[in-house]
């Protein structure tokens, strides 16, 4: 066989393996970039308060909140997606 033809075929390996290395890289979860990002362990029975483009639920005195909040039960805020600021709300960061 001609030497075009191994070339080509070494080609083809490299392409394969990079490809299926993207695969595997994408199909992972991405790591959480801090401990901002957690999840709510617990879910507060309290109201809680939100910025409405934030992404993060507030006790309603937290003194991070930028903007003016919405208040909404700590369940709805958890189905929304956010998450608790680990300033004010350090209990829903902790297991019960």
């Amino acid at each position: 066989m001609s030497s075009r033809f191994w070339l080509l075929a070494a080609l083809l390996l490299v392409l394969v393996g990079v490809l299926w290395h993207a695969a595997e890289v994408s199909a992972r979860p991405p790591a959480l970039l801090s401990e901002h990002s957690q999840p709510a362990k617990t879910i507060p029975a309290q109201p809680v308060a939100i910025i409405p483009n934030g992404k993060q639920f507030h006790d309603p005195k937290c003194r991070y909140i930028h903007g003016k909040p919405v208040m909404v039960d700590a369940q709805t805020a958890t189905a929304e997606g956010y998450t608790p600021d680990p300033r004010c709300m350090k209990q829903a960061m902790q297991k019960q």
